[in-house]
Protein backbone atom coordinates (compact mmCIF):
# COMPACT_ATOMS: atom_id res chain seq x y z
CA UNK A 1 0.00 0.00 0.00
CA UNK A 2 0.99 3.52 -0.84
CA UNK A 3 2.69 4.99 2.54
CA UNK A 4 -0.13 7.22 3.68
CA UNK A 5 2.65 9.74 4.79
CA UNK A 6 2.17 11.91 1.46
CA UNK A 7 -1.00 13.19 2.38
CA UNK A 8 -1.98 12.90 6.15
CA UNK A 9 -2.21 14.52 9.84
CA UNK A 10 -1.70 13.80 13.36
CA UNK A 11 -5.07 13.34 15.69
CA UNK A 12 -4.92 14.99 19.17
CA UNK A 13 -7.39 13.67 21.89
CA UNK A 14 -7.43 13.41 25.83
CA UNK A 15 -5.32 10.24 26.63
CA UNK A 16 -8.15 9.85 29.87
CA UNK A 17 -11.10 9.46 27.62
CA UNK A 18 -9.54 6.57 25.59
CA UNK A 19 -11.43 3.42 26.60
CA UNK A 20 -8.98 0.15 24.72
CA UNK A 21 -11.12 -2.18 22.78
CA UNK A 22 -9.23 -4.99 24.31
CA UNK A 23 -10.68 -4.05 27.80
CA UNK A 24 -14.31 -4.75 26.27
CA UNK A 25 -13.44 -8.66 25.34
CA UNK A 26 -13.12 -7.57 21.23
CA UNK A 27 -10.45 -9.15 19.42
CA UNK A 28 -8.48 -6.00 17.44
CA UNK A 29 -6.95 -8.20 15.12
CA UNK A 30 -10.94 -9.55 14.06
CA UNK A 31 -11.74 -5.88 14.06
CA UNK A 32 -8.90 -5.20 11.33
CA UNK A 33 -9.76 -8.37 9.33
CA UNK A 34 -13.56 -7.61 9.31
CA UNK A 35 -12.63 -3.88 8.50
CA UNK A 36 -10.29 -4.68 5.85
CA UNK A 37 -12.26 -7.19 4.23
CA UNK A 38 -15.47 -4.06 3.93
CA UNK A 39 -13.04 -1.87 1.21
CA UNK A 40 -13.20 -2.46 -2.64
CA UNK A 41 -9.59 -3.42 -3.27
CA UNK A 42 -7.85 -3.89 -6.59
CA UNK A 43 -5.20 -5.97 -5.43
CA UNK A 44 -8.23 -8.10 -3.26
CA UNK A 45 -10.32 -8.21 -7.16
CA UNK A 46 -6.71 -9.83 -8.87
CA UNK A 47 -5.44 -6.49 -10.15
CA UNK A 48 -1.58 -6.69 -10.63
CA UNK A 49 -1.00 -3.48 -12.93
CA UNK A 50 -2.78 -1.14 -15.22
CA UNK A 51 -2.00 1.04 -17.77
CA UNK A 52 -3.95 4.25 -19.19
CA UNK A 53 -4.65 7.87 -20.74
CA UNK A 54 -4.97 11.17 -18.70
CA UNK A 55 -6.56 13.58 -20.73
CA UNK A 56 -7.16 17.58 -18.99
CA UNK A 57 -9.74 18.93 -20.10
CA UNK A 58 -7.46 22.74 -20.76
CA UNK A 59 -10.38 24.90 -21.60
CA UNK A 60 -11.15 24.24 -17.86
CA UNK A 61 -7.88 25.16 -16.71
CA UNK A 62 -8.03 28.42 -19.19
CA UNK A 63 -11.23 29.73 -17.97
CA UNK A 64 -9.64 30.00 -14.54
CA UNK A 65 -6.90 32.19 -15.45
CA UNK A 66 -8.04 35.98 -15.21
CA UNK A 67 -5.27 36.34 -18.01
CA UNK A 68 -7.47 34.21 -20.38
CA UNK A 69 -10.70 35.71 -19.72
CA UNK A 70 -9.15 39.37 -20.50
CA UNK A 71 -8.34 37.88 -24.10
CA UNK A 72 -4.20 38.03 -23.00
CA UNK A 73 -4.08 34.69 -24.45
CA UNK A 74 -2.79 31.49 -23.80
CA UNK A 75 -1.63 28.50 -25.69
CA UNK A 76 -4.27 25.00 -25.56
CA UNK A 77 -2.09 22.27 -24.97
CA UNK A 78 -4.93 20.40 -26.26
CA UNK A 79 -2.69 17.31 -28.00
CA UNK A 80 -0.54 16.94 -24.54
CA UNK A 81 -1.16 13.69 -22.83
CA UNK A 82 -0.32 11.78 -19.48
CA UNK A 83 0.67 7.92 -19.80
CA UNK A 84 0.07 6.95 -16.26
CA UNK A 85 0.40 3.25 -14.66
CA UNK A 86 -0.54 2.09 -11.29
CA UNK A 87 0.65 -1.22 -9.50
CA UNK A 88 -0.98 -3.16 -6.29
CA UNK A 89 1.73 -2.26 -4.17
CA UNK A 90 0.58 1.16 -4.59
CA UNK A 91 2.96 2.60 -7.01
CA UNK A 92 2.57 4.73 -9.58
CA UNK A 93 4.21 6.32 -12.71
CA UNK A 94 2.65 9.72 -14.75
CA UNK A 95 4.70 11.29 -17.80
CA UNK A 96 3.80 13.66 -20.11
CA UNK A 97 3.59 13.28 -24.35
CA UNK A 98 2.69 16.06 -26.51
CA UNK A 99 2.32 16.44 -30.64
CA UNK A 100 2.67 20.04 -31.24
CA UNK A 101 5.66 22.33 -30.46
CA UNK A 102 5.17 25.59 -28.18
CA UNK A 103 5.45 28.35 -31.27
CA UNK A 104 8.53 30.26 -29.32
CA UNK A 105 10.02 30.28 -25.57
CA UNK A 106 7.38 32.50 -23.95
CA UNK A 107 4.31 29.87 -24.75
CA UNK A 108 6.68 26.87 -24.06
CA UNK A 109 7.30 28.18 -20.74
CA UNK A 110 3.99 28.71 -19.88
CA UNK A 111 3.13 25.08 -20.99
CA UNK A 112 5.63 23.57 -18.64
CA UNK A 113 4.27 25.53 -15.91
CA UNK A 114 0.87 24.38 -16.85
CA UNK A 115 2.16 20.77 -17.63
CA UNK A 116 3.95 20.95 -14.04
CA UNK A 117 0.72 21.91 -12.62
CA UNK A 118 -0.96 18.87 -13.84
CA UNK A 119 1.47 16.19 -13.18
CA UNK A 120 1.72 17.52 -9.79
CA UNK A 121 -1.96 16.89 -9.20
CA UNK A 122 -2.22 13.72 -10.52
CA UNK A 123 0.54 12.20 -8.99
CA UNK A 124 -1.32 13.63 -5.87
CA UNK A 125 -4.18 12.33 -6.90
CA UNK A 126 -2.99 8.51 -7.70
CA UNK A 127 -1.18 8.56 -4.15
CA UNK A 128 -3.90 9.37 -2.26
CA UNK A 129 -6.41 7.11 -4.21
CA UNK A 130 -3.74 4.11 -4.39
CA UNK A 131 -4.39 4.28 -0.28
CA UNK A 132 -8.00 3.47 -0.87
CA UNK A 133 -8.57 1.61 -3.43
CA UNK A 134 -5.59 -0.63 -4.12
CA UNK A 135 -5.72 -2.34 -0.77
CA UNK A 136 -7.49 -1.57 2.32
CA UNK A 137 -6.89 1.92 4.21
CA UNK A 138 -5.56 0.05 7.09
CA UNK A 139 -2.78 -1.43 8.39
CA UNK A 140 -2.26 -5.53 8.19
CA UNK A 141 -4.02 -7.79 10.44
CA UNK A 142 -0.58 -8.85 12.34
CA UNK A 143 1.02 -5.20 12.19
CA UNK A 144 1.34 -3.27 15.02
CA UNK A 145 -1.43 -0.96 15.89
CA UNK A 146 -3.55 0.33 18.87
CA UNK A 147 -7.76 -0.41 18.70
CA UNK A 148 -9.82 2.30 20.84
CA UNK A 149 -13.54 1.88 21.04
CA UNK A 150 -15.11 5.52 21.76
CA UNK A 151 -18.46 4.72 21.70
CA UNK A 152 -19.54 5.48 18.45
CA UNK A 153 -16.32 5.17 16.36
CA UNK A 154 -13.26 3.32 16.36
CA UNK A 155 -9.71 5.28 16.86
CA UNK A 156 -7.13 3.25 14.87
CA UNK A 157 -3.23 3.97 16.15
CA UNK A 158 -0.30 3.44 14.05
CA UNK A 159 3.47 4.11 12.76
CA UNK A 160 4.76 3.74 9.16
CA UNK A 161 7.55 4.14 8.47
CA UNK A 162 7.70 8.19 9.95
CA UNK A 163 4.73 8.96 10.07
CA UNK A 164 2.11 8.55 13.01
CA UNK A 165 -0.93 7.82 11.23
CA UNK A 166 -4.71 8.35 13.46
CA UNK A 167 -7.76 6.73 11.56
CA UNK A 168 -11.56 7.43 12.95
CA UNK A 169 -13.93 5.19 11.56
CA UNK A 170 -17.58 4.00 12.21
CA UNK A 171 -18.87 0.61 13.90
CA UNK A 172 -19.86 0.06 9.61
CA UNK A 173 -16.02 0.52 9.52
CA UNK A 174 -16.74 3.55 6.78
CA UNK A 175 -13.49 5.72 7.76
CA UNK A 176 -14.53 9.37 7.98
CA UNK A 177 -11.14 10.93 8.43
CA UNK A 178 -7.41 9.91 8.53
CA UNK A 179 -4.57 11.78 9.60
CA UNK A 180 -1.08 12.07 9.84
CA UNK A 181 2.38 13.66 10.63
CA UNK A 182 5.67 13.45 10.32
CA UNK A 183 8.63 15.68 11.02
CA UNK A 184 8.12 17.38 7.17
CA UNK A 185 4.51 17.40 6.51
CA UNK A 186 0.82 17.12 8.33
CA UNK A 187 -2.67 16.43 6.39
CA UNK A 188 -6.07 15.05 6.97
CA UNK A 189 -7.71 13.32 4.43
CA UNK A 190 -11.99 13.23 4.90
CA UNK A 191 -13.16 10.25 2.37
CA UNK A 192 -16.10 10.36 0.57
CA UNK A 193 -17.31 6.45 0.63
CA UNK A 194 -19.59 4.67 -1.40
CA UNK A 195 -20.89 1.06 -0.35
CA UNK A 196 -21.92 -1.80 -2.88
CA UNK A 197 -21.91 -5.68 -3.07
CA UNK A 198 -17.89 -5.32 -3.21
CA UNK A 199 -17.22 -2.71 -0.05
CA UNK A 200 -16.52 0.40 0.51
CA UNK A 201 -15.49 2.31 -2.56
CA UNK A 202 -13.83 5.76 -2.78
CA UNK A 203 -15.68 8.13 -4.44
CA UNK A 204 -13.75 11.50 -3.19
CA UNK A 205 -12.28 12.99 -0.44
CA UNK A 206 -11.66 16.84 0.96
CA UNK A 207 -8.30 17.23 2.62
CA UNK A 208 -6.04 19.60 3.82
CA UNK A 209 -2.42 19.50 3.92
CA UNK A 210 0.75 21.88 5.62
CA UNK A 211 4.27 21.27 5.59
CA UNK A 212 6.64 22.32 7.94
CA UNK A 213 6.62 25.39 6.59
CA UNK A 214 3.90 26.76 4.89
CA UNK A 215 0.30 27.96 4.97
CA UNK A 216 -2.39 24.82 4.62
CA UNK A 217 -3.95 23.87 1.29
CA UNK A 218 -7.24 22.78 0.87
CA UNK A 219 -8.43 20.48 -2.19
CA UNK A 220 -11.14 18.42 -3.35
CA UNK A 221 -11.58 15.66 -5.03
CA UNK A 222 -14.77 14.01 -7.16
CA UNK A 223 -14.52 10.85 -8.94
CA UNK A 224 -16.55 8.72 -11.61
CA UNK A 225 -15.67 5.27 -11.99
CA UNK A 226 -16.30 2.75 -15.42
CA UNK A 227 -15.88 -1.03 -15.42
CA UNK A 228 -12.64 -1.94 -17.04
CA UNK A 229 -13.03 -5.44 -17.86
CA UNK A 230 -14.46 -6.52 -14.43
CA UNK A 231 -12.29 -3.65 -12.52
CA UNK A 232 -13.86 -0.39 -11.23
CA UNK A 233 -11.39 2.38 -12.45
CA UNK A 234 -11.59 6.12 -12.74
CA UNK A 235 -12.77 7.13 -15.59
CA UNK A 236 -13.10 11.12 -14.75
CA UNK A 237 -11.95 13.31 -11.67
CA UNK A 238 -12.64 16.59 -10.79
CA UNK A 239 -9.88 18.46 -8.42
CA UNK A 240 -10.73 21.65 -7.10
CA UNK A 241 -7.82 23.32 -5.74
CA UNK A 242 -5.49 26.39 -6.04
CA UNK A 243 -5.38 24.70 -9.94
CA UNK A 244 -8.91 23.58 -10.84
CA UNK A 245 -9.15 20.87 -13.62
CA UNK A 246 -10.88 18.08 -14.78
CA UNK A 247 -8.89 14.93 -15.93
CA UNK A 248 -10.49 12.14 -18.01
CA UNK A 249 -8.72 8.64 -18.01
CA UNK A 250 -9.55 6.26 -20.97
CA UNK A 251 -7.66 3.79 -23.09
CA UNK A 252 -6.82 1.27 -20.44
CA UNK A 253 -5.07 -1.52 -20.27
CA UNK A 254 -4.57 -3.97 -17.03
CA UNK A 255 -2.91 -7.14 -16.20
CA UNK A 256 -4.61 -9.40 -13.97
CA UNK A 257 -3.25 -12.36 -11.58
CA UNK A 258 -3.28 -15.45 -12.94
CA UNK A 259 -5.40 -17.95 -10.84
CA UNK A 260 -3.13 -21.05 -9.52
CA UNK A 261 -3.36 -24.07 -11.39
CA UNK A 262 -5.85 -26.92 -9.65
CA UNK A 263 -4.59 -30.06 -9.87
CA UNK A 264 -6.47 -33.03 -9.95
CA UNK A 265 -6.17 -36.61 -8.50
Amino acid sequence: MKTASRFLTDLVLCVSVLVPLTSQGADPKETIRQARESYYSLKGQGLTEFRCQVDPDWDIQRCKDRRCRAGAGSTNPEKDAFPTAGRPEGSSSVSHQTEVAPPNEKVAERVRSSVAGVEQILTGFLQTWSVFVISPPLPSIDSEYELQDLGEKFRLSYREGQADIVTSMSHDFAIDELKATTPEFEGSVRPKLSRNKEGFLLGGWEATYKAASGAPQQLAVKIEYGNVEGFRLPTTVEVVTSLDIHLTFADYQVKRRIPSATVEH
